[in-house]
């Protein structure tokens, strides 16, 4: 790969030395307004530098790829090429494969700067050129920001958000199960949900868990449970479960923990399902970490997709880098989400899950 940096006294000439000498399948890597000491009158930069590159081995290059970098710097220049091509050679590269992967998805000149943000951010480059499709766009002149616009409001109507955990309508309690794998924070997760629902809905609540194997783990729920002055019990299968639910059988809702494991433990479900056997009104949260990525995302869902999971809660968001990962999941899957927790902190840190919330998060 050859580059090069081009010094002319404006625009238009820097951009003709490089059309004679590497043609038109140059790319244009970055663009700067420079400073020529000698002719510095005061009133604005002399001289521009334009950095391109052109790949010998590919001339199918399009030189309508838009600039990686623009700066606008007063000051000489001390460019070293020995060290900057091998990062340049990987950018570019970098670049060129999201840009052909964008044009082939049908994304426009005046989408890629959206685009790229929103790959950045960790949403499915499919996703976004199926969102892009459906804009009515008013022509290339439009500008990032009502594209931006245009985008939340298509987004608002695809992500599925249900509201927390209620009471049931009927005389028996709603029974609310969290599964998830290990590390996740179901524990932490369910006092939160135990206390949303005792301090602001004004809820009876009674806390069950099926983790008995785990070191510290019931005794970190009975110590939330004695805060909040609700009943903590154990159950090991369906007998033991059934006789915790007919003990509090008048309470508003049960929450289940369980045990985490291994998405590779795919008999694990199957075992569940047999200590919920005959409990009917079941409504089925699976909890994910944002720290974990996508593929893990998957692998819990087919792992716990035979307990017929009804929504999906997001936790440790305060410890995520980027937030595409939420979305895709949840469009892939089209499980509506529940909640988002954001620290440690019971019962502070944790939010019903909405729509503009979630989309917030994608554009960081």
């Amino acid at each position: 790969m050859q580059i090069k940096k081009y010094i002319a006294g404006n625009y238009s000439e820097a951009l003709a030395s490089i059309k004679r000498e590497m043609g038109n399948d140059a790319l244009i890597l970055t663009t700067r307004s420079i400073r020529d000491d000698s002719a510095w009158n005061g009133r604005g930069a002399s001289k521009v530098e334009i950095t391109a590159a052109i790949d010998p081995a590919s001339n199918n290059i399009k030189s309508e790829i838009k600039l990686i970098s623009q700066e606008s710097t007063i000051g000489s220049s001390n460019f070293n090429y020995a060290e900057a091509e091998p990062d340049i050679k990987s950018l570019m590269y970098s670049l060129l494969s999201q840009t052909e992967r964008a044009k082939a998805l049908g994304i426009k000149n005046h989408q890629l700067d959206l685009f790229s943000q929103l790959i950045k951010n960790g949403l499915n480059e499919k996703i976004i050129a199926k969102v892009f499709s459906k804009i009515t766009v008013s022509g290339e002149d439009d500008n990032i920001l009502s594209l931006k616009n245009k985008f939340i409001k298509i987004m608002q109507r695809l992500i599925i958000c249900k509201g927390g955990v209620e009471a049931s309508n009927g005389s028996l309690p709603k029974k609310v199960v969290l599964v998830g794998p290990t590390g996740a924070g179901k524990t932490t997760t369910i006092s939160k949900i135990a206390a949303d629902l005792i301090y602001r809905q004004k809820k009876k609540v009674a806390l069950v868990s099926l983790d008995t194997f785990r070191v510290g783990g019931i005794e970190q729920l009975q110590i939330y449970g004695d805060i909040m002055g609700i009943p903590v019990e154990t159950a090991q299968d369906n007998s033991g479960l059934e006789e915790c639910v007919k003990r509090h059988s008048d309470k508003d809702v049960i929450l289940i923990d369980t045990m985490g494991r291994c998405h590779k433990d795919h008999d694990y479900s199957a075992q569940l399902s047999k200590v919920f056997e005959g409990l009917d009104e079941i409504e089925t949260h699976l909890v994910l970490s944002v720290v974990s990525n996508e593929k893990q995302f998957m692998k819990s869902y087919k792992q716990f997709s035979p307990l017929e999971i009804n929504r999906v809660l997001f936790t440790k968001i305060d410890e995520g880098l980027n937030f595409g990962s939420v979305v895709n999941f949840s469009l892939r899957t089209r499980l509506p989400l529940s909640y988002l927790t954001t620290g440690q902190r019971v019962p502070e840190d944790i939010e019903v899950a909405v729509q503009d919330r979630v989309i917030r998060l994608i554009f960081n």
